[in-house]
């Protein structure tokens, strides 16, 4: 067996999960996959929390949520899009 067909395996695996990956929006694929929902938490925590960071996005039954990070405090911001195709949020903090 020559060790390029040994790889193919592995090969085939990673492609796999990285298709999985891409499907679920996970990781570098969040952005991509949940673009109109990035820029919309990107544009409210410019109002509300100027440094802070937020996790990746993520679908819940009414729509979408993320963790925001501002210093100390983590912030779950949930949020939905309205019939007119503006985005709703509300936050709890933990």
């Amino acid at each position: 067996m020559s060790k390029n067909s040994r790889k193919l395996p592995v090969f085939v695996g990673v492609a796999i999960w990285e298709a999985y990956r891409f499907y679920k929006g996970k990781g570098i694929f969040n952005k991509l996959r949940y673009k109109q929902q990035h820029e919309a938490v990107s544009n409210y925590l410019e109002t509300h929390y100027p440094n802070a960071l937020y996790s990746d996005i993520i679908e819940v039954d009414s729509g979408w949520s993320c963790v925001v990070t501002d210093g100390g405090r983590k912030i779950m911001l949930y949020f939905t899009r309205a019939e007119d195709g503006t985005f709703i949020f509300w936050e709890k903090e933990n």
